[in-house]
Order: C-alpha cells, then structure tokens, then sequence
C-alpha cells in the first residue's frame, strides 16, 4: 500500500558530492563584433551542469558611428546562432535566428525573462538603470565598454545546453564538446536622433515641451554597431567521491547498448508573408513537438524603438516649482509622460516600454486575421481560427504550467503576435517521453496559411519547428544522433 509522499516520511541521502565553478577562456578571441563567432570548449572528463553555462562580457553599441543614438538590447539577443558539437560531430546545428525564438518565447511566456541584473531586459532612453551613469544625450550611443568587470551575461541557449536530460553531463563518456556562438548582425540594435519621452506628441496643456523630438520621433543614422568585450565563460562542475554512478552507467550502457541524451532541436524558416498568402515549411524528424509562428515587420532595418502599446507614448506636463531644476529653457512644467491606457496607466502601462523593431511582433492594425496549419494532409485547427482563438491555442501549448504574461488584446496584435501548436502530449518533455508527430517516413510539408485578413503591408513570417532529437552514446566514446 502506498501514501502520498506528502504524508510520508522519507530522506535520501548521496555522500561525498563536491562541487564548484570553472572560468572558460574563448578559443580565439575575448572580444567579437556583429557576425562573427566566439568558440569555447567545455570541460571534459567532468560532469557538468549544462544549464549553469553563462557567458560573461561588456557590451556597447559604439563600435560605428558616434552619433548614431545606438541603444542595446537584451544581451541574450545579441546572438544569431548557437551550435553544440561532440567530436566534430554537430548534435544541435543551430536555428538561424535563434534571438527571434528568444523573444517569441518571451513575448507570452511568464518564465521566460531576460535577468534584470546582467541580462539587459528593458531599452535604455537616458538614464542607464545598468550603471546609473549620466544621462544620454541625444545622438549619443549606449556604451559599458570600459567597465571593470563583466557587466552582462548570456544564458539563454535554446536546443542541446538548453534542454539536453539529464542536464548534469559526463563528459567523460564522449568526446570533447564545443560550443560556437554566431553573433547578430546590426540590425538588432535600435538608432534614434533624440532622447525625449515617448514619440514627441505634446500634452494640449501646458504648451512648455511642445514640439520636444520624442525617444521614437525619428530614426537615428542608422550605422550603430555592437562590440562584444572581455568575452569568458563559466561553468559549475560537479564530483562524486562514490564509484556507484559510474557502475550504475556501465551497467546500463551494457544491457541497453548505449545511453540516450534527448534535447530539443530548432529549424527555423523565414518567407515575406502577403496577404490571404501562404508560407511553406518542411522537416523530417522523430518527434515533431511543437510549431511556433511570429510575425515581423518587412523592413528589419536598423530604425527607432517600437513603444508598446499602452505605455507612455503622449507628453504630460507637471506644472509648479520642483527639484532639481528643469532643463534650460523649460520654466514651468516638466514632462513626465501619460499612458495611452487611461491618465493613470491600467495592467501596469504607467511607465516605459520600448522594443527594437526587429523583436517587434505586429500582425496588423484591425487584428483581423484568421490562421490555420496545413500538415500535409491534415488541419490545424480544423478551422480558420482568428486571434483571440489562436492565442487560446498558444495558451495551452506552452511547455508544461506555464502561464501566459498580463498583456492586453491589442499589445498581442501589435506588439507580441506570435503563435504556438503543440503537437506532442502536455508535459512529455519532464517525463522524457518522445511523443511528439514522427516525420521520417513522410517528410512532413507544412504551410502556414492565412485568409480573411487585411494585415496592411506584406509581412516577414518566422516559422520555428521544435523537435526532440537524441544523442545515443556507446562504448569507447561513440556517438550516434537520432533527429
């Protein structure tokens, strides 16, 4: 007879476990900028903690022009591409795109956050929340270049470091792994020719202000570019005084053959998207689990943030004597900027909020589009489903309790309208079942098709495949990966 562990009384206990933390040196360079890569190997012979690889560096977007008004975003999304090899064998060739899957991930689920101490989450107008430093002026770029110390730290790796079980690794079965990190191009970063709140519309009253350029007024020059510095890595290790995980592995690998390491593989497909149109996709893999879907704009050029919808946008005057003293030529109000939800600012739109354009995802200003999945064969849904019905859909496939943000219907249209279709059972991935649409007998020919809509200009369609592949690892360290 069996209690629930909630009643019962039980500790298990593993002596002799030791662990600390590794510095990692790059394999040829400490600094990088747009496009290039950044190489590290892990420690080997060790066992791991995959999910505690954080890559440490400063950043600035002062590398071109001096007055491009250059502004950073979030660290995690200065990178392009993330690819994972073991023995010159690549597990996890890397999504292109992989910062677009780190936003669409961001844009509704709750626990996917950029860390506000290192990871740079929100856009910087003027004062820098990263250093306190003096304000901005306008055309002047964001810049922590000459810091001490690592102020940012990258730790966001979707595919193998990510999602790889058990997530503490022995190295010690398989050949060296190495990471190679693809940085973004430019067009990540945001220009703009003024530091004002908002877009520069002023209040009706006062008239103090009237006319001020506002923070997304107009594009700065648009030649900002980024520059990576004092790159190094970190990584905890773990050790067991113990000999019975050791036996326990060569046990197993000796009834089963080999040790299986499942982890999640992207694929990511980009094609302009034209109204009533369709966007086509195919992948072959064992275990299709889920289809993303984001919409950009068509022009993904370096420009001025985006404000999201409902946060300060309109300039709001305070009138009276205040502390400090107001800017030259401004003597009796100061702006303080108004939510374009309500004076007071509902679901917490009574502050700032930008996004660069090239995280931006915006359907259409009627929000009238309808959407289905074309499976081969097979629709999903059965039916042209409109916004409000695809972001139920998405609700219920996030990965395992997740919740979705607080936002409102229109920030979803505007600002974060992405997709998701889970096609493997709830939960599978804690249990590592591979449950998920098996591809490879019939490769899979999917198309994203819209209808009914009248989303404006064509937009950019991002499609990303999310499958279950695994590392099969055998004696005298041989690989094998099922995709």
């Amino acid at each position: 007879m069996s209690f629930n562990p909630n009643l019962t009384y039980f500790v298990e206990r593993l002596q002799g476990v030791s662990t600390n933390t590794f510095k990692l040196e790059t394999q040829n360079q400490t600094s990088a900028k747009a496009g290039q890569i950044v190489t590290f190997d892990l420690p080997s012979n060790a066992i791991i903690n995959l999910r505690s690889l954080k890559i440490w560096c400063n950043a600035s977007a002062n590398a071109g022009s001096a007055t491009a008004g250059g502004r950073l975003p979030p660290i995690n999304e200065l990178l392009e591409r993330i690819e994972v090899s073991v023995g010159g064998v690549v597990l996890s060739q890397g999504t292109n795109f992989v910062n677009v899957l780190n936003a669409v991930c961001k844009a509704l689920d709750d626990n996917e956050y950029d860390d506000a101490v290192t990871g740079h989450p929100e856009v910087v107008r003027t004062k820098s929340y990263v250093n306190g430093a003096p304000a901005l002026a306008a055309l002047e770029n964001e810049d922590y270049s000459g810091a001490d110390s690592s102020l940012f730290c990258i730790d966001k790796f979707k595919g193998f470091i990510g999602s790889a079980d058990p997530k503490l690794l022995d190295t010690s079965l398989m050949p060296d792994v190495r990471v190679r990190l693809y940085l973004a191009s430019d067009a990540i970063l945001m220009s703009t020719d003024a530091v004002g709140i908002g877009d520069g519309v002023a209040a009706a009253a006062p008239t103090a202000g009237a006319g001020i350029k506002g923070f997304c007024n107009d594009n700065g020059n648009g030649l900002a570019k980024f520059e990576l510095s004092d790159l190094h890595a970190t990584i905890e290790a773990i050790g067991l005084a113990s000999t019975a995980y050791d036996a326990m592995l060569s046990a197993q690998m000796s009834q089963a053959g080999f040790l299986e390491i499942p982890y999640k593989d992207y694929t990511s497909f980009q094609n302009v998207h034209d109204n009533n149109g369709s966007t086509r996709f195919t992948v072959s893999t064992q275990s299709l689990d889920r289809v993303w879907v984001a919409w950009r704009a068509n022009d993904l050029i370096q420009k001025r943030p985006v404000i999201v919808n409902g946060y300060k946008k309109q300039g709001g005057f305070m009138v009276g004597a205040f502390q400090p003293a107001p800017a030259a030529g401004v003597t009796t109000a100061l702006d303080v900027g108004i939510p374009q939800y309500d004076v007071g600012g509902v679901l917490g739109t009574n502050e700032e909020k930008y996004l660069s354009r090239y995280f931006s995802f915006y359907q259409g200003d009627n929000g009238g589009m309808k959407m289905q999945l074309q499976l081969n064969g097979a629709y999903m849904p059965q039916f042209p489903a409109n916004l409000g019905e695809l972001y139920g859909m998405t609700k219920n496939s996030l990965p395992g309790s997740r919740k979705c943000k607080q936002i409102t219907y229109d920030q979803y249209v505007h600002n974060y309208c992405v997709q998701c279709f889970r096609l493997n059972l709830p939960d599978s991935e804690y249990s590592r079942t591979i449950s998920g649409l098996d591809t490879r007998a019939v490769n899979l020919q999917g198309i994203v098709k819209t209808s009914d809509t009248n989303i404006g200009n064509p937009k950019v369609c991002n499609i990303f495949t999310e499958a279950t592949s695994c590392l099969r690892v055998g004696p005298g360290r041989s690989i094998e990966v099922i995709a």
